[in-house]
């Protein structure tokens, strides 16, 4: 039972100019030799360092960084520049400077930073005219809400955690389709808030993001099942459907 945030319409946000130059930036870091480093979500078990997130209060890496792109969580160049340097910032915290993984997370860091330099205008230049209309996408003024849910949650607004049925889930898969742009990006920015490890992007498709839903805690469930609803609720109301 998995459902699929698929690309497509306001969601592929591929397709904005913006975003393409920030791909653009990524894709030259990911290609420097010690970037495999950073690529995916730190594991601590594996690892065997249980005081990770101990120390490293907003965990990142380049691997969640596309996800958020490519699922349309990524909506102003500040959260993209944010989460770049936090990915190799949170590698300096953890590891003293005189660790090679330190010193690598350094080098690329100095080394967004200076392609960021060079394209910070332009990218800017080019969300300010699509939120203003130029385009019609989830940058849209507001649409950095999906970032914000995250922050918002207390752990109270999870305590509900009873489990759910195969019906309610396949209820819950089929209606998180159903949500626009900018909510389903804030689904996927919760999920990974929450789950940061069952987020996967489908090999086949760069624009569709795979969840396992059996994967997903039953507060989380449970409080997803509330926000889903309760969106969609208000888009009924709002389009008079």
């Amino acid at each position: 039972r998995k459902f699929f945030c698929k690309g497509g319409g306001e969601q592929k946000m591929s397709k904005t100019e913006w975003l393409k130059k920030c791909q653009a930036i990524l894709k030259a870091v990911k290609g420097h030799k010690h970037a495999w480093i950073f690529a995916e979500p730190v594991d601590p078990v594996k690892l065997n360092i249980p005081d990770y997130f101990t120390i490293i209060k907003k965990p990142m890496d380049l691997g969640t960084v596309k996800m958020n792109m490519d699922s349309g969580a990524m909506t102003t160049p500040e959260q993209f520049k944010d989460d770049m340097l936090l990915t190799f910032a949170n590698a300096m915290k953890y590891n003293p400077p005189e660790h090679d993984v330190h010193k690598m997370a350094k080098a690329l860091s100095e080394l967004f930073v200076s392609k960021w330099e060079k394209e910070e205008d332009s990218i800017k230049q080019k969300w300010r005219m699509e939120s203003s209309g130029g385009h019609h996408t989830p940058s849209a003024p507001g649409a950095h809400s999906s970032e914000s849910v995250g922050k918002r949650l207390m752990e109270s607004d999870f305590k509900d955690d009873s489990p759910m049925t195969y019906e309610e889930k396949r209820e819950l898969s089929a209606n998180m389709n159903k949500l626009p742009g900018k909510k389903l990006g804030a689904v996927v920015q919760i999920i990974h808030d929450r789950n940061p490890k069952i987020l996967q992007q489908n090999g086949d498709d760069p624009d569709e993001i795979e969840v396992d839903i059996d994967k997903i805690d039953d507060a989380t469930l449970r409080f997803l099942d509330n926000y889903v609803k309760d969106a969609l609720a208000k888009k009924k109301k709002k389009t008079g459907a």
